[in-house]
């Protein structure tokens, strides 16, 4: 695991880069994403487990980002690219970039439901348009005000969102994707950068040394907490958050059916389940 300590004294002072308000919550995660990169892709489902076992005690704010001439692994190939982004040039993916960071314009949890659903309709629907339409339907998809994203998109704050983005991309010397840098409230001058595609296990093992405590008779928000976060789940990913079977999964989740909390919704030829109850869960009962 490429992980390692980052000493930035640019994040505390440049005035492009505030130390970030940690709104009372001991870690910052910086998570530096490309929305094209497969591997980011591959590690959304870790970041859902990790805020639904331990999301009291960090925050997370995307790093829209980019490397050119990267290798194939960490990106789509030409062809997959082609599939879905007319010409696979740099300008609709830069369009794509000021799209998400004007969305995030309207909050940070709005600005990551955009980004998830940008990557949903690339990598798991599959999708064969154009980035404009991805992004069009993004924008209903999410809970945006559609007025406000289209004059953040065309005014300069989107532009140098994502210019103070790449800036800080390269003061922390991000060279590959994902890359998750955690900063401690407890310690500005700590902080530890793991590059790459890791195990889960890896992301907890450093969330919990930052801690400086044992996480101990922790319990994992309910299932229907989970949906109440993310709005629409597969079985399988319900499984791996909630350490299931998917047989057993798949149990819990007819039982939230018969309840009227979800229902079944087939995307693509894809199975979801999505939410369909009140929003009166509490967040961390036993489920």
């Amino acid at each position: 695991m490429d992980a390692y300590h980052v000493h930035s004294e640019s994040t505390r002072s440049n005035v492009n880069h505030p130390f970030i308000n940690f709104f009372h919550k001991p870690i910052m995660i910086y998570y530096f994403v490309d929305p094209f990169c497969q591997q980011c892709w591959e590690l959304e489902r870790y970041m859902k487990k990790l805020t639904m076992e331990y999301g009291a005690f960090f925050n997370v704010r995307p790093i829209i980002s980019h490397i050119y001439n990267e290798s194939p692994h960490r990106l789509l190939d030409k062809k997959e690219e082609n599939h879905i982004i007319h010409n696979g040039d740099h300008l609709n993916k830069y369009y794509g970039f000021i799209s998400i960071k004007a969305a995030a314009l309207q909050g940070n949890k709005a600005g990551r439901d955009f980004l998830r659903s940008v990557q949903e309709a690339i990598f798991l629907y599959n999708k064969n348009e154009s980035i404009h339409d991805i992004l069009a339907h993004s924008v209903e998809n999410t809970d945006l005000d559609i007025r406000e994203f289209e004059n953040d998109l065309l005014s300069s704050s989107a532009k140098k969102a994502y210019e103070s983005d790449i800036q800080l991309m390269h003061e922390m010397d991000v060279n590959q994707y994902p890359t998750l840098v955690f900063f401690s409230q407890h310690n500005e001058e700590y902080s530890v950068k793991v590059s790459g595609l890791q195990t889960y296990d890896a992301y907890t093992f450093v969330l919990k040394k930052m801690l400086h405590f044992e996480l101990t008779n922790f319990s994992k928000p309910t299932i229907e907490a989970c949906f109440i976060q993310y709005g629409r789940l597969q079985t399988e990913e319900i499984a791996f958050i909630f350490d299931l079977s998917e047989k057993e999964a798949e149990k819990k989740l007819k039982q939230l059916q018969l309840m009227q909390k979800v229902k079944q919704v087939v995307i693509n030829g894809i199975l979801f389940w999505e939410y369909c109850g009140q929003n009166k869960a509490e967040v961390h009962q036993n489920d």
